[in-house]
């Protein structure tokens, strides 16, 4: 048996993982249907976790449920790439001596060993080696934010240090504590411990080097090579600012300012404090491997769940899970012990039973207003009005309504002049014009902009933008209002001479999230009380705890995204993103599907508004 890196981190989720990875893969290697293999198995609970796995098609092939294709990863791909050559080039810059590396993984340099039968193996994104030592880098598409900027520690109301600092050229190493201070020391201390939290943000790419190391040595060791292994961690650099240089049509991430496209992290000491867990993981991991259990083994931040890494045996794990009102929507709340739901956390309350969000005792959540709500309108069927409050922020719109929505490429390779890695990059909005109240017209009063091209066309969408929205007069009104403020802020700096105009759209904005939830200091402004103006202001049970636009207009009218050919965000960007793939026909389609999708979001807002305006009547 071989295990490589990813199949280690993926088995090691839980005790139950390989055993029902080995239950699939005996179905998938043999040639009979789930239905014949049903047939010979006596063992129930067998069954019943094929079932989960598997699924008879009309024709009597089946489909593997677990496999779930991720369309915006493939979308990515060619930019994930692009990170790993371009990690390769700086790295030249950086060491000397020998490279291997390649955008195909069979090519990568590769390590491996023997232990109890099992063959662990990995492949190293870029290997440099000289007469001293050896470097291995391993690249992930994440950026340096997460280790710099979001990992500051110091005392509360004192000065912050960055957990890594940039040492030379561009490699950053821990930047440990200079002072005796205990109080920076444990700050200190509870950001360096989070690296070793394998399902935290930062963590999960620790874990991946510290695996990779733990089979290079062996590998040294079974070999007698005594060389001197270094370990760094290869991210996007979230400070660097794309200047837009081409050579033809290739993008150059030229040095700017002494900042390079790619950071490198050194994780000597990290990953050498990681080894004793990795040895204790591998142990776990045969014992779980060669005694098989494939009984429940309770839920937990293992399970990744709703995450992009998340279990694909989650199916079967959150069977009895309602996909309705789960009650791990619902946290904030404490038990009767005293205890948090964030305490409990979502995974302990589907562990003690409570799976639904009236399996929560009322006495939990009784000193919870807005969860009271919430309940109450789940368990009688009500739906939950403050017509005053709603009335209250109506006044306060001024017409006309410019109900913006942007649709964006977080590209992790910035694309155009003045943006960084991960820049939400517009490439279209759809913008409904509602001149009076109710006085607005699906087709005649929308307008759409959608780039024609891979191009930069941001200046025509700033242009169109700033010509169809009058900063002076009006409201522009979005769904997460935030999102949108932030867009209009970046083109402001990219295009100076739209400043102005831009700045003033996204003075005179504000958030439908706040007619559907709340704002408190607004409502505080509108004469209501402190305690009312944290109330939320409309509810429907089948909102399931959510006040996005998706869960809120199924229950304020019957439109729906279901018969759209893209019906997301995500499913926007991969669609946009892969225009160069197209044919004519194709792409003429894509654009088309990629207009109704946005007009359909800024049409829904309309629609919200309206049947709010209509309910306080």
């Amino acid at each position: 048996m071989a295990i490589t890196k990813t199949n280690f981190i993926e088995f090691t989720r839980c005790r139950r993982y390989p055993a029902l990875e080995s239950i699939r893969q005996d179905k998938l290697d043999s040639k009979l249907t789930i239905e014949e293999y049903k047939k010979e198995e006596e063992n129930e609970e067998i069954k019943e976790l094929l079932s989960g796995m598997f699924e008879m098609n009309e024709d009597g092939t089946d489909t593997d449920l677990t496999y779930k294709e991720d369309i915006q990863l493939n979308a990515m791909m060619k930019y994930y790439k692009e990170v790993e050559i371009e990690a390769a080039r700086v790295a030249k810059k950086i060491f000397k001596g020998k490279f291997v590396y390649s955008e195909k993984t069979y090519n990568q340099e590769s390590f491996d060993f023997v232990h109890n039968g099992i063959r662990y193996l990995c492949y190293t994104d870029i290997y440099n080696e000289n007469d001293d030592e050896i470097n291995i880098i391993e690249v992930k598409a994440t950026t340096s934010r997460k280790y710099i900027d979001d990992m500051l520690y110091g005392k509360s109301g004192g000065e912050k240090y960055p957990l890594f600092k940039r040492d030379y050229d561009n490699i950053y190493k821990l930047n440990k504590p200079n002072t005796t201070d205990e109080k920076v020391i444990d700050s200190y201390n509870k950001k360096y411990n989070k690296l070793f939290d394998r399902y935290s943000s930062e963590g999960k790419y620790v874990l991946d080097i510290a695996t990779q190391r733990y089979i290079i040595e062996h590998d040294l060791k079974e070999h007698n090579i005594n060389k001197k292994v270094n370990y760094y961690l290869a991210v996007l650099n979230h400070n660097y600012v794309y200047d837009g240089y081409r050579v033809g049509n290739t993008r150059v991430y030229r040095e700017i300012n002494g900042e390079e496209i790619v950071n490198f992290f050194d994780m000597n000491e990290i990953t050498e404090k990681y080894q004793p867990i990795i040895n204790d993981m591998v142990k776990r991991l045969e014992d779980n491997i060669f005694n098989p259990d494939p009984s429940p083994c309770g839920v937990g931040k293992y399970c990744s769940y709703k995450k992009t890494n998340e279990c694909k045996y989650k199916e079967i794990c959150y069977k009895n899970v309602p996909k309705y009102n789960a009650s791990f929507n619902y946290i904030g709340f404490s038990d009767s012990t005293g205890f948090t739901s964030d305490k409990l956390n979502k995974y302990d309350l589907i562990n003690n039973g409570y799976l639904k969000l009236d399996d929560i005792p009322i006495e939990w959540i009784k000193d919870k207003p807005n969860m009271m709500i919430e309940r109450d309108c789940y368990d009688n069927d009500k739906v939950y009005v403050d017509k005053e409050k709603i009335k209250a922020y109506l006044s306060t719109l001024k017409y006309p309504i410019y109900h913006l929505d942007f649709e964006t490429l977080p590209c992790p390779m910035p694309r155009f002049r003045g943006e960084k890695p991960y820049t939400q990059s517009c490439f279209e909005f759809s913008l409904h014009i509602e001149r009076e109240p109710g006085k607005c017209d699906n087709d005649k009063d929308n307008y759409v902009f959608l780039a024609e091209t891979l191009d930069d066309e941001r200046e025509n969408l700033v242009k169109e933008l700033v010509s169809r929205i009058d900063g002076e007069n009006g409201t522009m009104l979005a769904q997460n209002v935030n999102f949108e403020r932030s867009r209009i802020k970046e083109l402001a700096e990219v295009f100076p001479e739209y400043r102005e105009r831009l700045l003033k759209i996204r003075e005179n904005s504000t958030d439908l999230l706040y007619v559907i939830r709340t704002n408190t200091e607004l409502y505080k402004d509108l004469g209501f009380d402190e305690d009312r103006c944290k109330l939320v202001n409309f509810y429907h049970k089948n909102q399931s705890g959510s006040y996005s636009i998706k869960k809120t207009l199924p229950v304020l009218s019957d439109l729906t995204y279901a018969n759209l050919e893209v019906k997301n965000g995500t499913e926007a960007l991969v669609t946009y993103s892969q225009y160069d793939t197209m044919n004519e026909f194709d792409l003429n389609k894509a654009k088309k599907a990629l207009k109704v999708y946005c007009k359909q979001d800024t049409w829904a807002m309309v629609v919200i508004l309206e049947a709010l305006r209509k309910i306080c009547k």
